[in-house]
This record gives C-alpha cells, structure tokens and sequence, in this order.
C-alpha cells in the first residue's frame, strides 16, 4: 500500500504535525511505504473555474499541484490532516480541494476511469481548540466529495477537541498511541478493522 500523507497545518511542531507524525511512526514500525508532504511549502493556487478541465481532463495550471496530482494517482491511500480554523479545514487544504475539480471533469464530464485502475480511499486527522457538536462536519463532507472526485472513497479518521496552544497534544499520550496503532492497523489489517471514527458528525 503507498499512503500520502498530507501535512495541512500553516504550524510545524504543532498538534497536527506531530497526530500525523505518529500515525506514519505506526506505518513506518508496519513496514509501509509512504511519503508526507507539507502543503504550506509547496506553491499553488486554488481553482480558478477556467474550464479547460471540462474538455481536457486535467488541470492547465502549471505550479505544485501537478506534483500532488501525481503524488495522489500513484496512492492507495490519502491521509490529509488539518487543524479546525473557523469549523473547516485550513486555506491551502481547501485549494488542494478545489483543484480535484481537474479529476472530477475527467471522471463525469469525460467519463474515464482513475488512470491507474486504483480505488483509493481516504482518511482524516483532525484537531478542534472548542468543543462544538459539529466542528468537523464541515470537513468531513467536503473530503467526501473530495474522495468521490478521485475515484476514490472516504472511510473515516481520527478526531480531537479542545486541543489548542502549539503542542498542547503531547500532553495526551493516549491520543498519541491512538494515532500511531491506527498507522500500523493501516498497514497489518483490512479496511474494515481500522480503529476509525465512521460518523458523519463525530
């Protein structure tokens, strides 16, 4: 299995960083191939809704999406960890979004199958400062969409509240556990054995 984990925080040292960190420890330990990647180092825009996608079935916008596009084809499994800013994940994990608009053209518009014959699936590593009922809910049916664009699916993630000052989390070693068996589990076992949170407002 190659997993890509993509790293959504504006903040390295921070309680997403290091939630993901562990879960690829947990990877790494299984043996798995994987590669994480920090968007806000990389270089792209959003969407620009100019179309071509519509006809070409890919994106003409050439900056560092080409290179997740690429990264995302060769995956069996997305891993995208984001902090909550204002109930929904941050801007450069939105643009990442969007830009599946490319993928989306290509599979309804063109109807052409993942170019790789892969069904990839989808997982989330989420953070919350409050304790809001529905602070994930957002994300989480946005990354549906997401998934479903890729040819792929959403099958769950991990979720936390009221975690907040820069590293707060390393004070929750049980958190810390949680994400790194779940890297092993990704690896060891089937999908349906994943220790994962499947509800849609967790």
């Amino acid at each position: 299995m190659k997993i890509l984990a993509i790293h959504g925080s504006p903040r390295l040292g921070g309680n997403t960083d290091h939630l993901l960190t562990f879960l690829l420890e947990g990877v790494k330990a299984s043996q798995g191939e994987f590669e994480r990647i920090n968007l806000y180092e990389l270089k792209f825009s959003p969407c620009i809704e100019c179309g071509e996608c519509d006809h070409l079935g890919e994106c003409i916008l050439q900056d560092d999406m080409q290179f997740l596009y690429q990264k995302y084809l060769e995956a069996d499994l997305l891993v995208v960890a984001t902090p909550i800013f204002f109930y929904s994940h941050t801007s450069m994990v939105q643009a990442f979004f969007e830009r599946f608009q490319a993928f989306w053209a290509r599979k309804y518009r063109l109807g052409l199958p993942h170019p790789q014959g892969k069904n990839p699936r989808g997982i989330l590593l989420s953070l919350g400062a409050t304790k809001g009922k529905k602070i994930f809910e957002g994300v989480i049916r946005t990354f549906k969409y997401v998934m479903d664009a890729g040819w792929g699916a959403y099958v769950g993630g991990l979720f936390f509240r009221e975690i907040d000052k820069k590293g707060e989390i390393l004070k929750y070693p049980e958190i810390l556990d949680k994400a790194r068996e779940l890297g092993k589990e990704l690896i060891l076992l089937p999908e349906d054995k994943w220790s994962l949170d499947r509800n849609p407002t967790p």
